[in-house]
């Protein structure tokens, strides 16, 4: 028994240590636990003396207290042991227990170790998670003196030649050579003392003692507290490469950035490639690569992660592709490449899906992923063509019709995309002649009551007449103008030339028309959207009620909360908002409630068949039911046929926008109509009783 002192000296450690103490008996119960005990599981001790200590064990874990008890009660000494306990919470805490016997009484010390736990656990999946890589993959320890090897794969033995225990425990420093580079190792070394990413070109040597070119990337791992702990270094043996390269490259001839050739080299390469695909009647390949939606990462996450991906997307693309093959950056996020000595042209499509998997795989940046993807072009010839550099701009067109095709695909050329092509471009010239010039005229289309009669407004659309090729479908330009952003100009002469339009309409109108007018996304997402209706309000004289914007579910896409608030602004200024193709997008009933909108406009795809389609019939039923519930106004477009508007004006009394009331007419001809429209003659012609 200990004495008097000794046992203040024991009982005044107990209650300062900081390590988890507490005291059982030979069955497991809980006799004494000392504060840190009840600070770390957030127990008070009056909860647990005199309970099993099972209770703060993880049940998993119960057979190893019970087989130290025995052990303990056989007067054995036992090593310590990991076993998880359980907060107040429930909380998980791995603790490494020493316990040993004094009598009748347990001893129990135990240390919270599941920070290293947590460690030991990651360091596990990765060692499964890169033992198959291809690349050889070392990690030091960075906190140890001399950055020692702790892991190393299947890869980097197969490369070095290094056994992993010969490795272990050794600084890389023992695969540099005689003919290793001073200034590249002094270049690894400053980056490793910054703690930063480093990529460089190593001329190493294995255990044997033959070298080889290393393509290595040595990249800092930090814990939760920002402290570099390890580097990851991933090594690539491309030697084969190196000295195939080695002929060829000149400074001039490759990209700063990535290293991979530039256009001057890929043209080389090219021609080369073509005269050797006709001398030994081959084929030959170029994939024209533009990595989908790389912009708005590049502008939103800074220029730093954009270079990580481009040098990211150029290593991956070299490492999928045989030695001779060429991967060429011309600019941007812009790659090509070049794939020589094919036996057929069908041979490059298991090329090309291998490219766009590679691609689209997370790209870990700082510990967090980034996703991208791919459109690619393809373009082929047996090396018959004339000009080898027109089939850059073959696999150029068939790259644009893959990313129209819906993005992460590629396509092939073809001569009527050739066509194509060139009508866009002509297209696209003679729309901005259009917008100089002022070409463009307005048509108006009414729009009726169907519970009055009355025509309450008209719907402003856009048309063009081409002094060559005649009339112009919207169809045809407005959506390539949203593309090239020459929907700015158009929409602000739309807007301004409605508004102008509907002054003279109302001067002589029996009763207020309200001018409708399209908003594209583009426009409306714009900066300075609403100050700009404002201004054209306060210009032309229209009073804020007799305009109505119509927009489409497509505006709420990019940014519902910016678009909600744009909205609020315009219904505050009076301007009425209809939401035009109701049905056809996303169509999520949530942001109704929440969108200050007076109008629902029901598309019309739902009309043509309503009459004799139940599922159409009773989508408009619920669409109108439903906007009504909200207080919403409905006008159906597209009615067409007596048959149609018989069938509508029997059942809703809605707004109504058709060709059986009238086609789009200039602003002359909307005078004479407005005049002489019948409500009476259009109900008798539907074979509907005037009331």
């Amino acid at each position: 028994m200990p004495s008097a002192d000794q046992q203040g000296e024991l009982d005044h450690f107990f209650l300062l240590s900081q390590d988890m103490l507490c005291c059982i008996d030979f069955r497991g119960a809980l006799l004494n636990v000392n504060p840190a005990f009840e600070r770390m599981l957030g127990r008070r001790a009056e909860e647990l003396i005199g309970r099993p200590c099972g209770v703060i064990v993880e049940p998993d874990d119960h057979p190893i207290i019970e087989r130290a008890l025995a052990r303990i009660h056989q007067g054995e000494q036992i090593e310590p042991f990991d076993v998880r306990a359980k907060s107040q919470t429930n909380a998980l805490t791995w603790l490494e227990v020493s316990a040993f016997a004094d009598g009748e009484v347990i001893y129990v010390i135990a240390r919270d170790i599941t920070e290293r736990k947590t460690s030991e656990q990651q360091l596990v999946l990765l060692e499964r998670s890169v033992e198959s890589s291809t690349n050889g993959v070392v990690i030091v320890d960075a906190l140890a003196d001399d950055l020692p090897m702790v892991y190393v794969n299947k890869a980097f033995e197969t490369i070095t030649g290094y056994t992993r225990d010969e490795a272990l425990g050794r600084n890389c420093r023992i695969l540099q050579g005689d003919e290793t580079d001073a200034s590249t190792v002094k270049q690894l070394r400053r980056g490793i003392r910054e703690q930063r990413d480093v990529h460089v070109m190593l001329r190493n040597v294995r255990q044997d003692g033959t070298s080889f070119w290393n393509d290595l990337y040595v990249s800092p791992v930090r814990d939760e507290q920002g402290r570099v702990t390890h580097f990851i270094g991933v090594q690539n043996d491309v030697t084969a490469q190196r000295e195939y390269q080695a002929q060829l490259r000149h400074n001039a001839n490759h990209d700063a950035l990535t290293g991979l050739p530039n256009r001057q080299l890929l043209n080389q390469r090219l021609s080369q490639g073509c005269m050797l695909a006709k001398r030994y009647r081959r084929h030959v390949a170029v994939l024209f690569i533009d990595l989908d939606d790389f912009k708005p990462i590049n502008d939103s996450l800074g220029h730093d992660v954009g270079d990580f991906i481009l040098i990211s997307v150029a290593r991956r693309l070299e490492e999928e592709l045989r030695p001779w093959d060429t991967v060429a950056r011309i600019g941007g996020d812009e790659f090509i490449v070049l794939l020589p000595d094919l036996a057929m042209e069908q041979d490059v499509i298991q090329v090309v899906e291998r490219l766009l998997r590679r691609i689209a795989e997370p790209y870990w940046y700082q510990d967090k992923a980034l996703h991208i993807t791919a459109s690619i072009g393809i373009g082929t010839d047996n090396g018959s063509m004339a000009k080898p550099r027109s089939l850059v701009q073959q696999a150029d067109l068939a790259m644009y019709k893959a990313k129209r095709r819906g993005r992460n695909t590629y396509q092939w050329y073809t001569d009527e995309l050739n066509h194509r092509v060139s009508e866009r471009v002509s297209l696209r010239h003679a729309l901005q002649t259009a917008i100089e010039q002022e070409q463009f005229e307005l048509h108006y289309q009414p729009q009726i009551d169907g519970a009055s009669g009355e025509v309450v407004g008209v719907e402003a659309l856009i048309r063009w007449h081409h002094p060559e090729c005649g009339a112009i479908s919207p169809a045809e330009f407005i959506g390539m103008s949203e593309e090239t952003g020459q929907i700015i100009p158009i929409s602000e002469w739309v807007l301004n030339q409605a508004c102008r339009d509907a002054v003279h309409i109302n001067d002589g109108a029996r009763r207020p028309l309200v001018m409708a007018v399209n908003i594209s996304p583009t426009q409306f997402q714009r900066p300075g959207f609403v100050a700009s209706i404002e201004r054209v309000l306060k210009e032309t004289g229209l009073a804020p009620a007799l305009l109505e914007i119509e927009i489409t579910e497509g505006v709420l896409m990019e940014s519902l909360e910016n678009a909600i608030e744009a909205l609020k602004k315009l219904s505050a200024l009076g301007v009425h908002i209809a939401l035009d193709d109701f049905g056809t997008g996303f169509s999520s009933l949530s942001y109704l409630k929440r969108l200050p909108i007076n109008r629902l406009k029901i598309d019309r795809s739902f009309i043509s068949d309503v009459t004799h389609d139940e599922h159409d019939a009773a989508i408009v039923e619920g669409v109108i039911t439903m906007s009504l519930k909200l207080g919403l106004e409905v006008l159906i477009e597209g009615v067409e046929t007596a048959e149609q508007f018989r069938y509508l004006h029997q059942r809703h009394s809605t707004f109504m926008q058709g060709y059986y009331f009238a086609r789009p007419m200039p602003l002359a001809g909307l005078d004479d109509y407005l005049s002489r429209f019948d409500w009476p003659r259009a109900l008798k012609d539907a074979g509907i009783d005037s009331p």
